[in-house]
């Protein structure tokens, strides 16, 4: 960061480096009467507050980051090396911070160098070192799928660890009777979940009687599995539930008062 320094017997000149500890000196020389002018003194102590105002700004999260904060997954092609990470809002040094799983240095050996990450153009997520320097820069190629290039190293895949959970479960694991209840205590509908065919993906949904209306209103009729979980779909809007266990399904985001399908 450019100040200003005064020369003995001279005018001040411009010096382009990080204004910091040597700058406050010579300002608290000069309120002492030293040879340094006020005016300059007031113009250095701008530009460090300057900078660290600008440092504040640049760790406050976007929305775009805020959306990547959580459990993913990065892979390889093939898939036959991965490994867990959790992105983090906690500013770090330049960036956010994360947590790797420990063998992610043996399956991709660069990833031993990441430090934290940030969004760059596009909402491009990049993984850096502690130089700053970018070790694998993701794009996003699908909804919730991003892809980055190395050279010689081939393509890196990252998908939310909910969205692989979701593509493991089968349609033949959801047929049946559900429940969807408030809070987890609250009953609201029972529905069955069928196997009759919807057209694509899409299957049927019956809506048993006596629902409450806040499901009834949605006209429930269709639901599926895509890479995010289970959507279920309706005449008023459509809703979308992430795998708990094998017998509940938690609607997300969450809220304050959880959506959850539990099968009867």
């Amino acid at each position: 960061m450019p100040h200003m320094r005064v020369a003995q017997g001279g005018p001040p000149t411009l010096v382009s480096h990080d204004a910091g500890a040597p700058d406050m000196i010579a300002c608290r020389q000069s309120l002492l009467g030293l040879p340094m002018p006020v005016r300059v003194c007031l113009a250095v102590a701008a530009v460090a507050l300057s900078a660290g105002s600008a440092a504040a700004q640049a760790q406050v999260p976007s929305d775009a980051a805020k959306e990547m904060a959580g459990a993913w997954e990065i892979s390889n092609a093939a898939r036959d090396k991965t490994c867990a990470v959790i992105f983090k809002l906690e500013p770090g040094s330049g960036g956010f911070k994360l947590d790797l799983d420990e063998v992610c240095g043996t399956a991709f050996p660069p990833l031993k160098d990441v430090v934290v990450w940030t969004m760059g153009p596009n909402d491009a997520v990049r993984l850096l070192n502690s130089k700053g320097a970018v070790i694998l820069d993701f794009m996003e190629v699908e909804s919730h799928m991003y892809e980055a290039e190395r050279k010689g190293e081939g393509l890196f895949f990252m998908r939310t660890q909910a969205a692989i959970k979701a593509a493991t479960v089968t349609p033949e694991q959801v047929f049946g009777e559900w429940i969807l209840l408030k809070e987890f205590e609250k009953p609201l509908c029972k529905l069955t979940l069928s196997n009759a065919s919807a057209g694509g993906e899409n299957y049927k949904i019956t809506v048993k009687p006596d629902c409450d209306s806040s499901v009834a209103a949605v006209e429930l009729s269709t639901w599926r599995l895509d890479r995010d979980g289970l959507m279920l779909t309706g005449r008023g809007g459509s809703w979308r539930f992430s795998e708990s266990d094998a017998t509940t399904w938690e609607r997300v985001p969450a809220t304050a008062d959880p959506l959850v399908l539990m099968r009867q």
